[in-house]
């Protein structure tokens, strides 16, 4: 006699419902009636949860889903970067400034501008990404907006550069 309790498979109960008769009720294996397409990790379907209700007495989370906001910061600090790098590759080459950053002045002297753009894509992505990751903690909220003004501070530093030594 069968029960609402068995779940039987080719006429025998498995050793998975027989420990854990009721703890599979959803659909699919990840809980969601149909998967996550591409298009949706990136927009803003109101079918997805944002973090924007979460309360003060949570801790920090992952969340699979990365609002406007988010990308904006991280493509905006990408651009600045990648400013940075062309505008300081126009100051060295008019000899107008210098490489400050030490890291950066081994790499360029070692490898010359090639070895110089690979290792500022790097050394800027690698971050963005870890920060996106923890996007929901404290630190990363702070983390990315300081690395957003400090770009556009040093941005305006290469305008004064510009402007006025060149």
């Amino acid at each position: 006699m069968k029960t609402d309790m068995d779940d039987v498979v080719g006429g025998e109960t498995t050793t998975r419902e027989r420990i854990w008769p009721r703890a599979e009720r959803r659909r699919s294996a990840f809980g969601r009636r149909e998967p996550t397409s591409f298009r949706d990790v990136f927009s803003n379907s109101p079918r997805r949860r944002k973090s924007r209700g979460r309360r003060k007495t949570d801790p920090g989370a992952y969340v699979d889903h990365y609002g406007a906001r988010s990308w904006g910061i991280a493509i905006a600090v990408l651009v600045l970067s990648l400013l940075d790098t062309l505008l300081t590759q126009f100051h060295l080459e008019m000899g107008t400034a210098e490489e400050a950053n030490p890291v950066m002045r081994v790499v360029l002297d070692a490898g010359g501008y090639p070895a110089f753009y690979l290792a500022k894509i790097v050394m800027t992505i690698v971050p963005v990404a870890v920060i996106m990751l923890h996007k929901e903690w404290t630190f990363g909220k702070y983390a990315a907006r300081f690395c957003l003004w400090a770009y556009i501070l040093l941005a305006f530093w290469h305008a004064f550069l510009l402007l006025y030594l060149s």
